[in-house]
C-alpha cells in the first residue's frame, strides 16, 4: 500500500516519515506540499513524487493510504475529499471540527469499507498494557502535558485551527477511554492563558467518569515542559515518563509505589507511530472498524471539553 503525505509538517518529518521508513507494507512515499521543494525532500527514504497539489494528487494517484498533516482548519475538507476518492486516511489530532463532522466523516467511511483513523497514537506505545493493568484499581488520575510551542507556531492562530484545547485536548479526551474504557459523564474547564484576541493558550480541567473516577489537568503552551501521568490508588501510586510523546528511542519507566515499597517497571524503546500505523494497514486489509468508535468518542468528549472552556459557545473552527 503506498502513502500519500498531504501536507509537510514538523511532526510528520519527526514521527510519520521515519515510522512509515521502517513498513515493509509501504513501498513508496509521495509527498503533496504547497511549499515544499525538492532540496527540502531530498533523503527521505521511499520517496516517490513531490506534489504541488494535494487534491490533483488525491485524484490522479492510484488509492492508498491518505495521511493528512495539515494545519487544523484544513483537516475536513482534505478528509473528505481523500474518502470520496476512495483513500484510507489517517489524519492528525484534532482529527475533525466537531462531533458532527466526526460522524458524517466516520459514515462516509463506513459506506466505502475505508478506514479513518485519528493519530492520537500514544496509547499504542507497550508502556500502556502496563499503565491499564494499574488504572484498573486507580479512581484519581493527574495529568500535565505543556509542549513548547513557538509563538509564530499555526497553533498561536485562531483562524487555522490553533488553541491548546484543539492542540492537546484529544490527550485529555483520550485518557478515559485508554485507561477504563469509559466517556466522562462531567466536565469542567478553565482557561488560565489567552491571548489578546481570546485565544486560548493553557487550561486546566476536570473531568469525572464513572464510579468515582475522576482525571484531573493541566495542558497548554505558557508553562515549562512538563509529560507526566500519575495514577492514585487505595494502596498505590504510578508515575508514567513521557506518556504523551515518548520517543522512539527512549525505554520508558513506570513507577509504582505501594506502602513503603517502589517497584519500576522497564518498558523497551518502542515507537508508537509506527505500531499505530501497523493497526491501520491490518484494518485496511482486514476491514476492521476498530478505529471508528475511539475517533467519535474523543470528538465527543472534546467537543464538551471546548465547550465547558467558553461558555457553551459554538466550536472554534
Amino acid at each position: 500500500m503506498e502513502l500519500l503525505l498531504i501536507g509537510l509538517s514538523g511532526f510528520a518529518r519527526r514521527r510519520v516519515l521515519p515510522a512509515v521508513a521502517s513498513m515493509s507494507e509501504i513501498p513508496t512515499i509521495d509527498i503533496a506540499s504547497r511549499h515544499a521543494t525538492p532540496n527540502d525532500v531530498a533523503g527521505i527514504p521511499k520517496l516517490g513524487r513531490l506534489h504541488g497539489d494535494w487534491r490533483r494528487a488525491l485524484a490522479t494517484r492510484r488509492p492508498g493510504l491518505a495521511y493528512v498533516s495539515l494545519v487544523n482548519s484544513e483537516h475536513a475538507v482534505a478528509v473528505r475529499e481523500a474518502l470520496g476518492l476512495g483513500w484510507h486516511v489517517v489524519v492528525d489530532k484534532p482529527a475533525l471540527p466537531g462531533a458532527r463532522a466526526a460522524a458524517e466523516m466516520v459514515e462516509l467511511a463506513r459506506s466505502s469499507s475505508l478506514v479513518l483513523a485519528e493519530a492520537t497514537c500514544y496509547a499504542f506505545h507497550p508502556m500502556f498494557p502496563v499503565v491499564r493493568k494499574r488504572a484498573a484499581d486507580a479512581t484519581k488520575v493527574v495529568a500535565v502535558f505543556t509542549p513548547p510551542v513557538p509563538a509564530g507556531d499555526f497553533r498561536h492562530d485562531r483562524a487555522r485551527g490553533g488553541g491548546a484545547l484543539l492542540d492537546t485536548g484529544p490527550y485529555l479526551a483520550s485518557l478515559g477511554r485508554v485507561l477504563w474504557g469509559l466517556e466522562p459523564e462531567e466536565v469542567g474547564v478553565m482557561v488560565t492563558d489567552r491571548t489578546a484576541d481570546g485565544l486560548d493558550l493553557s487550561y486546566s480541567a476536570l473531568a469525572r467518569y464513572a464510579e468515582g473516577r475522576t482525571v484531573v489537568g493541566h495542558f497548554g503552551f505558557t508553562s515549562t515542559y512538563r509529560n507526566a501521568l500519575q495514577l492514585l490508588g487505595r494502596h498505590e501510586v504510578v508515575d508514567v515518563e513521557r506518556p504523551f510523546s515518548m520517543p522512539p528511542e527512549n525505554e520508558t519507566r513506570v513507577t509504582i509505589r505501594k506502602d513503603d515499597e517502589e517497584r519500576i517497571h522497564r518498558v523497551a524503546p518502542a515507537d508508537s507511530m509506527r505500531l499505530f500505523l501497523d493497526r491501520v494497514v491490518d484494518a485496511a486489509y482486514t476491514g476492521s472498524r476498530e478505529f471508528d468508535e475511539p475517533l467519535l468518542g474523543d470528538a465527543r468528549t472534546l467537543d464538551r471539553l471546548i465547550r465547558a472552556a467558553n461558555g457553551d459557545r459554538t466550536l472554534p473552527f
